[in-house]
């Protein structure tokens, strides 16, 4: 008998224990997923701010995103979210976003950029005009609400109220 209620008692902590386990996981992939979204609409907005350049002001002529994109697909097989409308949605979502993201006194005439790195942190540093909470809301949207926002509502104070 003594046995018995050991194995009840066990139980019970047991579950305890499992609920707290479950518990931290689904909090930390919870926060996984939005540091992983974070990071992909700075990659986003770094590689539309490239596209950008170099695509109005700079060296790229009619086609160019098209090609571009059949080339990355060549060589990196399978990968996904980078066709000619998706490169041509992350220029937009600079395009859109910049004025209100960075500062005024960013020097927002941006030079083609051919040689080096595209900037990846812009998005989410001290730049930025609008408030942590603002920016933390903004950073836990996906990519494509952030788009459906920009194409349903030009006005930028309006874009905020979603």
């Amino acid at each position: 008998m003594a046995k018995e209620t050991l194995i009840q008692h066990n139980a019970g902590d047991y579950n305890i224990a499992v609920q707290t386990i479950k518990d931290a996981i689904l909090r930390s992939q919870y926060q996984a997923a939005k540091l992983v979204n974070r990071e992909m609409l700075s990659l986003y907005y770094g590689i539309g701010r490239y596209i950008s350049a170099n695509s109005r002001e700079g060296f790229w002529g009619t086609g160019a995103i098209r090609t571009i994109s059949e080339k990355l697909r060549k060589e990196l097989p399978g990968l996904k979210g980078f066709s000619e409308s998706s490169l041509k949605n992350m220029r937009m979502f600079y395009e859109e976003w910049s004025p209100v993201l960075e500062s005024s006194d960013t020097n927002s005439s941006i030079s083609p950029i051919m040689i080096g790195e595209i900037e990846t942190t812009s998005l989410l540093s001290a730049k930025s005009t609008i408030t942590i909470d603002d920016l933390e809301l903004f950073g836990n949207l996906s990519f494509t609400h952030h788009i459906r926002i920009l194409n349903g509502e030009k006005d930028v104070d309006k874009r905020w109220k979603y």
